[in-house]
């Protein structure tokens, strides 16, 4: 059978592997055959990794140290940490869950990736309607360089809003700046997509549960089988996006939400799948 997913001996790197969908994630990535790299504010323990550096997302040092430690060219990258605001304030769930990932890429991916080289955001369904608001969110997309960045932040003068309050933005940014990277990055070789997540069964489903008013809401906008998706269900999409086998897909936000987002679009049901943007939030 031929390998149509085409990871082996390929340098994979995975944020967020220490749990949930990132260990998932990189657990799939081991068993194909490839070289993962786990980064995670917590400990990683994974059989077959070929390294685990642990590095909080919100210190520039830290993305620093641990792209020191990896190999000079990566294959694919998978971003998946992410935080839900709820233990975090406003403007480091903004960081973590966006600046990070924007700082990785302006500094290391266009350089250490190569032609046929993909990069996976994973977002959120709470990031939907992103491509509205892009006139509102340009100014962050384009903020170069870390401390850039966190001037953007303190700029909204937002910091003292929960830091919940922040995950839906934070999401949107991310989704925006997908498509900007795949644009950007497409004369490289390298494509960039997103999964956007329904609701699924991680160490942040209680912190989801608390936010969304308790967990019998989050099974009920999780899709049409209302229930949380394991983290192997998200885990496979995600896998194929960044292989050989996705090698014409670039640009995409993939919503893996078992059709929740066609029932709000075909007015089933109330949810809107919606967010406060920054002027509300």
């Amino acid at each position: 059978m031929n390998d149509y997913l085409d990871y082996t001996g390929k340098t994979a790197v995975v944020t967020g592997a220490a749990s949930g969908i990132g260990r998932a994630t990189a657990r799939r990535l081991v068993e194909l055959g490839a070289e993962v790299h786990a980064i995670d504010y917590a400990q990683t323990e994974l059989a077959g990794l070929a390294s685990a550096t642990q590095a909080n997302l919100a210190v520039r040092e830290d993305i620093d140290r641990a792209f020191a430690s990896l190999p000079e060219y990566i294959d694919a990258f998978f971003g998946v940490a992410g935080v839900s605001g709820l233990q975090h304030d406003y403007n480091t769930t903004l960081l973590i869950n966006f600046g990070a990932y924007k700082y990785i890429s302006d500094t290391y991916l266009g350089t250490r990736m190569r032609d046929g080289g993909a990069v996976l955001y994973v977002t959120s369904m709470g990031g939907v309607n992103w491509e509205r608001y892009q006139e509102e969110l340009e100014e962050l997309i384009q903020a170069e360089g870390w401390d850039t960045l966190v001037k953007a932040f303190e700029g909204l003068g937002l910091n003292d809003q929960p830091g919940a309050a922040a995950y839906a933005l934070s999401k949107r940014l991310l989704n925006l700046f997908m498509a900007h990277s795949a644009t950007a990055l497409a004369s490289s070789g390298i494509r960039v997509n997103a999964v956007l997540p329904t609701s699924t069964e991680t160490g942040l489903t209680s912190d989801f549960a608390v936010m969304s008013g308790g967990r019998e809401s989050l099974e009920s906008r999780a899709g049409l089988i209302q229930r949380l998706a394991t983290p192997e269900e998200m885990a496979d999409p995600i896998v194929f996006l960044n292989s050989r086998a996705a090698r014409y897909i670039s640009g995409q936000p993939l919503m893996v939400d078992f059709g929740a987002r066609n029932l709000q679009l075909l007015g089933r049901t109330t949810d809107t799948l919606d967010r406060p943007l920054i002027k509300d939030a």
